[in-house]
């Protein structure tokens, strides 16, 4: 068994290059995903493909039947379109995508963490909610219309926390100019995450 497990190890790092990739391609039989980076377009084929095809498998099956999807959060953040994307599908989702964070769930990573059915953090992670960044550039009529844009974009992220949360429109008002920075106490007081892992 030893063999085979060693075997099986060297095949598959010399395959996928790290034995980060190793690790992940693993933890995808067991329906575990490690989001380990920045929220950009490898999101697709790591995140959403993965709980499309689950969902396709537990297709008929009753909630109790289906094993349950978990994603492994640590990330700085990054980029907002696909990240939303990939918000809707955890929430579209029939089978349950649960979330834990490990380390930070930083800007787009804690709308990735609102968007999970359970949601989990270790006491010294912490959850990053800031305004999002954008640089315009071009005709004047075309950042008036980028800024309009974002102005949509921007009610479409704060309606997300405030559905997913217990953050009141005022107090996201007051503070999403700011780096606001919350610790898993924090987060959990404020209904990002449900529990703290070990408490």
């Amino acid at each position: 068994m030893k063999q085979n497990f060693t075997k099986d190890f060297l095949e598959l790092v010399n395959t996928a290059g790290t034995f980060e990739e190793y690790s992940f391609f693993e933890n995808l039989k067991e329906r575990i995903i490690i989001f380990n980076q920045q929220v950009d377009d490898s999101l697709v084929e790591r995140v959403i493909m993965q709980i499309l095809k689950w969902n396709r498998e537990d297709a008929g099956k009753p909630q109790e039947e289906r094993k349950e999807i978990e994603i492994l959060i640590n990330t700085p953040g990054g980029v907002v379109d696909i990240g939303l994307v990939l918000c809707e599908v955890i929430k579209k989702s029939e089978t349950n995508v649960n979330g834990t964070v490990l380390g930070m769930a930083a800007s787009m990573g804690s709308l990735l963490t609102m968007a999970c059915k359970k949601r989990r953090a270790y006491k010294f992670s912490n959850v990053l909610i800031h305004d999002g960044s954008t640089m315009l550039h071009g005709t004047s009529n075309k950042v008036k219309d980028h800024f309009k844009f974002q102005e949509k974009k921007d009610q479409q992220i704060k309606g997300f926390i405030l559905d997913n949360t217990k953050i009141t429109s005022e107090k996201y008002d007051e503070m999403i100019d700011r780096e606001w920075w919350l610790t898993a106490e924090d987060a959990l007081e404020y209904g990002i995450i449900d529990e703290i892992i070990g408490e």
